[in-house]
């Protein structure tokens, strides 16, 4: 079977693109796709075209088609329906994320909770993201045995369009961690992202250099790696804003605090004029909202003070054995 895992521009969807096609257990192809101008236009609008991607992407992906597509992000669905038209309609796809488009035209739509998706037969929701595997830590281990466990580790985020990271919550959710690790040992670890504002990396840098316990601020792109963080850590702090990195520090099972984030002035203006409209919905292009009140519901996060782990599902197993029974018995999309 032919499998091409068609990625895009954010790190966070292009991940959940590789753990599906990691978990199908089956050779694929990565395909980086990039797009020119006419990527604005809605899927609906410009169909099955390849017009909006740029000449080198349409060489990367000249030929026959393949049995199955893997796909994240609204700019990729007319690209797919180009190939399923390539494919005679034998091209099977799944995509990962909000298509901006009726579920219809896909095998499955598989999404988290924060997506304006409404329920269909062809869409799965899963309570967090799909997460790739990680690295073996052991190339990390001399750096990391310098700071003693139970190593705290704080991922930060960055602005989303209707919510903001203040620096005054993440100042006060690490001063809490250094406290806890003055009385009870360990040591603490901090990474940002590049979504963090710099105020904020400036304000945690400042704090670090005065903390009076073992401490780091480390790259996202190490050294240590951002998988040997996960992966050495005995408890973890998100920022609420990131769904791909709660969802890191959820698979892997250990206790999770979330540090909050607070909304926008137009954030809070679109989402009470929403509610007030259409009640119960989610507000496009994602509600957050939905995505924390899936995991508070299933207690699979807490606080600083009192994180917590809920026993979280192998969402990457349960997903991958959906695609499987519809790639072995399935029929293909309706349009």
């Amino acid at each position: 079977m032919k499998i091409w895992a068609i990625l895009g521009a954010h790190r966070g969807d292009n991940n959940q693109v590789l753990a599906l096609a990691e978990a199908l257990g089956l050779p694929f192809e990565r395909k980086q796709l990039t797009y020119n101008r006419w990527r604005h236009l809605q899927p609906r609008l410009l169909g099955a075209t390849l017009r909006s991607l740029r000449q080198e992407s349409r060489e990367l992906i000249a030929g026959d088609a393949p049995d199955l597509t893997i796909s994240t992000g609204h700019r990729s669905v007319p690209v797919v329906q180009a190939l399923r038209r390539r494919s005679a309609g034998k091209l099977r796809s799944i995509h990962v994320g909000y298509p901006r488009i009726s579920p219809d035209y896909f095998e499955l739509v598989v999404a988290t909770p924060e997506y304006p998706i409404p329920d269909h037969p062809k869409l799965m929701r899963i309570p967090f993201a799909l997460t790739p595997r990680r690295a073996d830590p052991l190339p990390d281990k001399k750096f990391l045995e310098t700071y003693p466990a139970p190593r705290r580790v704080m991922i930060l985020g960055g602005p989303t369009l209707y919510w903001r990271l203040k620096s005054s919550d993440v100042a006060q959710g690490l001063e809490r961690l250094f406290e806890i690790a003055e009385r009870d040992g360990g040591s603490v670890l901090v990474v940002g992202s590049p979504r963090t504002a710099p105020n904020i990396l400036a304000s945690v840098k400042d704090l670090i250099g005065k903390a009076r316990v073992p401490t780091a601020m480390v790259s996202m792109d190490g050294p240590p790696s951002y998988g040997s963080l996960l992966a050495s850590a005995d408890s973890l702090f998100v920022t609420a804003d990131s769904v791909a990195m709660v969802s890191d520090a959820i698979a892997t099972g250990k206790p999770v605090g979330l540090i909050p984030v607070r909304p926008t002035v137009g954030g809070r203006l679109t989402m009470s004029l929403f509610d007030r409209l259409h009640p119960g919905n989610r507000v496009p292009p994602r509600d957050l909202r939905y995505f924390w009140k899936t995991l508070e519901n299933d207690e699979l996060v807490g606080t600083v003070d009192a994180p917590r782990s809920g026993g979280a599902p192998n969402v990457n197993r349960t997903v991958a054995s959906r695609v499987k029974a519809l790639v072995s018995g399935g029929s293909g999309a309706s349009r």
